[in-house]
């Protein structure tokens, strides 16, 4: 793999945090910016199955509150009470040929709904968003 030079400025302040960093885990500087580096990229489309990455391209140019919507969005309750009901009737019966595709048609519209929302996160996470639900008032 080739490597690139860059000259970075970084302020005193974190240049000190960097180097503590690296000094309590006794790595080089140049690992801990790297790993702090390549752990802070935004998430690639090539990561995803490739039937997907054109259909969450256009998430890359969302807006936040766009984004926050995905993120918010559920699965229909009547698909996953079928999903749940086949996946039951699946560990105590042998389904039938049809349902058994039923299922794997529901298994892939899960997973694909499921990659989108993980998606939403990941970029929020990306731009600067806490993913922690805020503290519920009374609860202690």
């Amino acid at each position: 793999m080739a490597v690139q030079t860059v000259t970075l400025n970084l302020s005193e302040e974190l240049y000190r945090r960097f180097s503590s960093v690296a000094e309590t885990m006794n790595q080089p500087l140049e690992a801990i910016l790297q790993q702090t580096i390549q752990g802070n990229l935004p998430p690639s489309l090539t990561d995803l199955p490739a039937d997907l990455q054109t259909e969450l391209a256009p998430m890359l140019t969302m807006s936040d509150q766009a984004l926050w919507a995905l993120a918010q969005k559920s699965l229909p309750p009547k698909q996953w009470r079928r999903h749940e009901a086949l996946l039951l009737k699946a560990e105590q019966a042998s389904l039938s040929p049809d349902e058994e595709a039923e299922l794997a048609a529901l298994r892939t519209k899960t997973d694909q709904f499921v990659l989108r929302r993980s998606y939403a996160l990941a970029l929020l996470k990306w731009r600067g968003y806490s993913l922690q639900p805020p503290p519920q008032a009374g609860i202690n």
